[in-house]
């Protein structure tokens, strides 16, 4: 289908009028997408997990896909957008804030890409966030989900492609209610940006339903918590709420089971699939806790994603985000497509549009007046045996 029926099909005539849209074929034109992830450091393996659903996206696009959108129709897309090949330019973020500083000026200033996607930690998204936006750059955010981004998606070139944080406190509470009976809560949340706006939002959930909620942050990349530790259990919590990166969550984990704190008891955990894996070597740590985590499955899921991905990487999705850069990735080259052109400002008001009408493998991702996504499911998950199990947990 020629950039002439995607535009007939989501935008019909006004809106594509609206954005600019070139109805005469273009000449082929480089299409170059920036990505910035951390692929060493301590979230090395979820970096990793999102570029491979990016990769996954481009290659499908560049081989030419079937896409699925919101009315249950499909949209050839490929091979390529503007007739040639999505070139995909990957940065490693090095899980550090002056990583993933120096990779996206790179990408932007030498490289000029038409797209950048990333990141993962909402403390480095943020600044490279306001980054992209100050160059009038398109930006997609793929695993960042602090409520401060909100702020920076004001400036109208930044998106995101997974829910804000700030409902998981509420499902979290909840959880702690209905399974633990908890009545005095404690929270174990990193000092950044994207744990303060969850420990706000877990601590504003409790207080709401008359649960006391003591608060430890911890700084990342430590080579000991236990003073952490101790003093998350000394206000004697019934649950304890924590979330940890990849290395941090072993040592973490490591440390609270040769303190003998029962986590399998008492610990919930958010986001779990960002230390899952790096945990199952020595899965006893972490045995017996359970979570929420963004939900991702379905019959689309599956079919687009899931069995791709095994049969490219030969294993099991390391995490959940891969399938959001997946989505992220798609969107980028159906607005690229979309707006016949690679100008920064034409491919933003398409991002808009097309967002509404794809059909994501982690579902619908329309976005609200300040980019963020506007519905984000979650499920819950329990941990045995070094695998995260789904399971339906009691009502409150």
């Amino acid at each position: 289908m020629t950039r002439r029926n995607i535009a007939s099909s989501v935008l019909g005539a006004a809106a594509a009028a609206a954005i600019g849209f070139a109805a005469t074929t273009a000449s082929a034109q480089e299409v170059k997408f920036g990505m910035f992830t951390p692929l060493t450091g301590t979230s090395s393996v979820v970096g990793l997990d999102m570029l491979r659903g990016v990769q996954m996206a481009v290659d499908a696009v560049n081989a030419g896909v079937a896409v699925p959108m919101t009315d249950g129709t499909t949209m050839q897309l490929g091979p390529g957008v503007l007739g040639g090949p999505i070139n995909l330019i990957v940065e490693d973020a090095e899980s550090r804030p002056q990583g993933a500083m120096d990779a996206v000026r790179k990408l932007v200033t030498v490289d000029q890409v038409a797209v950048v996607l990333g990141e993962y930690s909402s403390g480095r998204t943020q600044p490279t966030g306001q980054f992209t936006t100050e160059n009038g750059v398109p930006h997609i955010s793929i695993g960042a989900n602090s409520p401060v981004l909100r702020e920076v998606g004001t400036g109208g070139y930044f998106f995101n492609a997974i829910g804000l944080a700030g409902l998981q406190g509420y499902a979290l509470v909840d959880m702690a209610m209905a399974e633990l009976g908890a009545g005095n809560v404690a929270t174990l949340f990193p000092n950044n940006a994207w744990g303060v706006g969850v420990e706000a939002a877990t601590c504003e959930a409790a207080t709401a339903a008359g649960i006391p909620c003591t608060t430890v942050r911890y700084e990342e990349q430590k080579t000991d918590y236990r003073a952490e530790l101790r003093q998350v259990m000394a206000s004697n919590p019934d649950t304890v709420i924590f979330f940890a990166y990849g290395a941090d969550a072993i040592l973490i984990l490591r440390q609270a089971f040769e303190l003998g704190i029962d986590v399998a008891g008492t610990w919930l955990a958010a986001e779990m699939s960002n230390w899952a894996a790096d945990v199952a070597p020595t899965p006893e740590i972490g045995e017996g806790i359970r979570g929420i985590e963004h939900a991702v499955a379905g019959e689309l899921y599956e079919t687009a994603y899931h069995a791709p991905y095994v049969a490219a990487f030969g294993e099991e999705p390391l995490t959940v985000f891969g399938a959001f850069g997946y989505d992220a990735a798609m969107i980028a080259a159906l607005a690229v497509e979309l707006a016949g052109t690679t100008d920064h400002d034409a491919v933003r008001d398409a991002i808009r549009v097309v967002a509404e009408t794809y059909q994501g493998v982690t579902g619908n991702l329309a976005f609200d007046e300040d980019g963020m996504r506007l519905v984000q499911a979650y499920g819950t998950f329990i941990y045995q045996s070094g695998v995260m199990t789904p399971y339906t947990p009691m009502m409150p």
